[in-house]
C-alpha cells in the first residue's frame, strides 16, 4: 500500500548508518513483492503478460538476498507475514479485487490470441544479492497480472530452509503492525518498502529502512559491510517541529483527509488552530495504526498459523472469530450481510479467460470438504461460505455463496475423493502423476455434467495442430493451466484445514484421516505445472493411457487420442479456414451420438462466472 509522496518528502531526514551489526525485522510480503517486481522489470522487451519468474527462481532470489544480509553480520530477528486482514480493510480489499477482475477481463480483449511465449532465457541474467532490491525500472503494475501464488510459494521455501524457517511468522493480523510492535518493544531496524510504517511508533531507538536504500559501505567492495538510510519518526518530528501538534501522523491525516500534497498538509497542520487531535475522526485514524489482538496469546491456534498459507490462515482466524449469525441477521441489512461478519475466503486471482466459467468452479467440491471441516473448531456453525474469486459491478460485490456440506455429506465426499485417487493411481505408471491426473479428471467430470467438452481434450488437439515453436500460449492453454492450479490449491486448502483440526486436538472420522494422510504427498507450489509445462504433461499423460483411465472411471465413451489428433492434421496455411468448419462438423457428429456424456464434445464458450 503506502502513503503517496511521503517517502520522498521525508527522505532528506534519513541518516545513512551501518546495517552490519544491527538487528532487523523484515516485512515479509514487502520483500517478496519487491524482488518479484524487480525481476519483472528486467523481462526481455516484447515479453508477454505471462512472462514471470518461476516460483522456484523467485524463492531462490529471496533466500539469496537473506543469506547475503546475514553474511554481512546483520541479525534477522523475525520475518512477518500477514495471516489476517482486519474488517476495516474489507472495502479496500473488495475494490482492489474488482479492479483486478476488470483488468483480467480486458486482458482477453486486448490479447485475443493469448500471450507471447516466454523465452527460456528470459531471466537467465538476473544477479541475486542485496543490491537486487535497489534496482530501478519501469513496472506497469496496473497492466501485468502477477503470479497468483508468490507469497505462499516463497513462504513454503522459507519454511523448508533450516536457517530462515524458524524466523518466519504468519501472524493473526497485518504483518506491518506486528513488525512495528517488535521494533517498538525490542529495538532495531524495520526493513520494508511500505511508507505506512514511517508513521508507526517504533519506540525511542527504532527506525525504518527501505529495501532500495541498502547499499555497500564502499561502492568498490561489499567486504566492508552494508549501510542503509534509516528514518526515525521521533527525529523527523523534532526536525520538522511537529512533536507538539501530533507529529508526522497529523500531517498524513491532513494529507489524506484533504487530498493535499505533503507540503500543503504540513503547512496546514502547523497553522491550524482546530482541536484536531481530540476529534473522533483523528482518533479513528490513530486507532487504525495500533496493534489489534484478534486471537489471545494463549490460544493454541497460534502454534499452527505459521505453517499455513496467509489466505488459509485468514479463513481459520475468521472462523474462530465468527459471531452468532442469528444475532447478526437481526440487525444487519441483507445487502451488507456478505461483509467480514460472514464466513468468507478471498481465493487467489488466477490468470484465466474471463469469458469462460471461473477456473475455481471445477474444484469446488474439494474445497467444500475443507469448509465442512472448519466447523470442527467454530463456535457458531454456518451453512455457507462466501468465496471471492473475481468480481463484477453487476453482482454488487457480493462474492459467490458456497454451501457447506454437513458431516455425513462431507464424509461421503471424502470417500469419493479417496476412491477416485486410488483408481487413478492404479491406472497410472507413476504415483507422481496422480495429482495432475486428478486435475484432468475433475475437468472431465465437471465438463461431462455440464455437457461440455473438457479443456484437456481441446488442448490435445492443439498439441498437433500447432508446431512446437509456436509463438503464443493460447487462452485455452492459459485457462486450463489456471484450472489445474486451482485444483491443486483446493487440495492444499483441504490439507491445511485438516492440519489445523488435528493440531487443535479434534478427532477426525476414519475416512477424513485417510484423506489427510493421502494429501501429505501433495507437491510443493514450485512443482506445480506452469503454462510452459502443461502441453508436455498432457502429452505424457496421453501416452500412458491417462485419458482412457479417466473415461473408464467416469463410465463415459472413450476415444483414442490418436483418433482425436488425426482430425487436426491440416497444414498451417489452411488452419484458419478449416478450424471453424471442422468444429461445426465435430459438433454435429458428437451431438448425434451422446451430447450429455461424450468428453470430446465441442467446448461451449457461452459461460460467465
Amino acid at each position: 500500500m503506502g502513503i503517496r509522496g511521503l517517502n520522498q518528502a521525508v527522505q532528506r531526514y534519513g541518516v545513512f548508518s551501518p546495517l552490519s551489526g544491527d538487528t532487523v525485522v523484515i516485512d515479509g510480503p514487502a520483500l517478496v513483492h519487491r524482488i518479484s517486481d524487480t525481476c519483472i522489470k528486467q523481462r526481455p522487451p516484447g515479453s508477454g503478460f505471462l512472462c514471470h519468474p518461476g516460483y522456484s527462481l523467485l524463492s531462490r532470489m529471496v533466500i539469496s538476498w537473506l543469506n547475503e544480509l546475514k553474511s554481512h553480520n546483520v541479525n534477522v530477528r523475525r520475518i512477518y507475514f500477514d495471516g489476517y486482514l482486519p474488517p476495516s480493510k474489507w472495502d479496500v480489499r473488495q475494490e482492489r479485487l474488482l479492479q483486478l477482475s476488470e483488468h483480467m477481463k480486458t486482458l482477453k480483449s486486448s490479447q485475443p490470441s493469448g500471450s507471447p511465449r516466454t523465452p527460456e532465457s528470459a531471466f537467465s541474467t538476473l544477479e541475486d544479492g542485496l543490491t537486487f532490491t535497489k534496482l530501478n525500472g519501469h513496472f506497469h503494475s496496473n497492466i501485468l497480472p502477477k503470479p497468483p501464488f508468490i507469497i505462499p510459494a516463497v513462504l513454503e521455501a522459507l519454511k523448508h530452509n533450516q536457517v530462515w524457517g524458524p524466523l518466519v511468522s504468519v501472524v493473526p493480523g497485518e504483518a506491518d503492525v506486528f513488525c512495528a510492535q517488535d521494533i517498538r518493544e525490542n529495538g532495531g531496524t524495520l526493513l520494508t518498502n511500505d511508507s505506512d510504517l514511517l508513521i508507526q511508533d517504533l519506540g525511542a531507538t527504532g527506525c525504518v529502512s527501505f529495501f532500495w536504500d541498502i547499499v555497500p559501505v564502499s561502492p568498490s567492495s561489499k567486504g566492508l559491510g552494508m549501510t542503509s538510510c534509516k528514518l526515525s519518526l521521533r527525529e523527523i518530528n523534532d526536525r520538522l517541529g511537529l512533536t507538539n501538534i501530533g507529529g508526522l501522523r497529523r500531517v498524513v491525516f491532513e494529507k489524506e483527509k484533504g487530498r493535499m500534497r505533503f507540503s500543503k498538509a504540513f503547512q496546514y497542520a502547523r497553522d491550524s488552530h482546530e482541536d484536531t487531535l481530540n476529534s473522533l475522526e483523528y482518533q479513528s485514524f490513530i486507532k487504525e495504526l495500533e496493534l489489534k489482538v484478534y486471537i489471545p496469546n494463549e490460544h493454541p491456534v497460534l502454534g499452527v498459523l505459521s505453517s499455513l498459507d496467509p489466505r488459509i490462515s485468514e479463513v481459520v482466524v475468521q472462523a474462530l472469530l465468527l459471531e452468532d449469525p442469528g444475532v447478526e441477521s437481526l440487525t444487519s441489512d441483507t445487502k451488507t450481510s456478505r461483509g467480514p461478519e460472514t464466513l468468507s475466503i478471498f481465493l487467489p486471482i488466477l490468470i484465466e479467460d474471463r469469458d469462460k466459467k471461473s477456473t475455481w468452479t471445477v474444484s469446488t467440491n474439494v474445497r467444500q470438504i475443507a469448509y465442512s471441516m472448519l466447523q470442527k473448531f467454530m463456535r457458531y456453525k454456518t451453512s455457507n461460505i462466501i468465496e471471492y474469486r473475481t468480481l463484477d459491478p453487476s453482482t454488487t460485490l457480493a462474492g459467490r455463496k458456497i454451501e457447506i456440506p454437513d458431516l455425513e455429506e462431507m464424509i461421503n465426499g471424502c470417500a469419493q475423493l479417496l476412491l477416485t485417487l486410488d483408481k487413478l493411481s492404479r491406472g497410472l505408471p507413476s504415483p507422481d502423476m496422480q495429482w495432475f491426473a486428478f486435475a484432468v479428471y475433475q475437468d472431465f467430470e465437471w465438463s461431462t455434467s455440464e455437457e461440455r467438452s473438457p479443456l484437456a481434450a481441446t488442448l490435445i488437439g492443439e498439441i498437433t495442430r500447432q508446431p512446437e515453436n509456436t509463438e503464443e500460449y493460447s487462452w485455452a492453454l492459459i485457462h486450463f493451466t489456471a484450472q489445474v492450479q486451482a485444483c491443486l490449491y483446493s487440495l492444499r486448502l483441504a490439507k491445511q484445514i485438516l492440519d489445523v483440526v488435528r493440531f487443535l486436538g479434534q478427532d477426525l472420522p476414519r475416512l477424513v484421516q485417510e484423506l489427510h494422510n493421502r494429501l501429505a504427498s501433495l507437491p510443493l507450489i514450485d512443482a506445480w505445472p506452469a503454462v510452459e509445462q502443461v502441453f508436455d504433461q498432457l502429452s505424457e499423460f496421453s501416452n500412458v493411457g491417462g485419458f482412457e483411465t479417466i473415461t473408464s472411471i467416469l463410465g463415459i465413451p472413450s476415444i483414442k487420442t490418436t483418433e482425436l489428433l488425426s482430425r487436426h492434421t491440416s497444414g498451417r496455411e489452411k488452419r484458419k479456414q478449416d478450424n471453424e468448419m471442422s468444429s461445426r462438423k465435430a459438433r454435429q457428429k458428437y451431438v448425434k451420438r451422446s451430447p450429455s456424456i461424450n468428453p470430446f464434445a465441442v467446448l461451449s464458450e457461452a459461460s460467465q462466472d
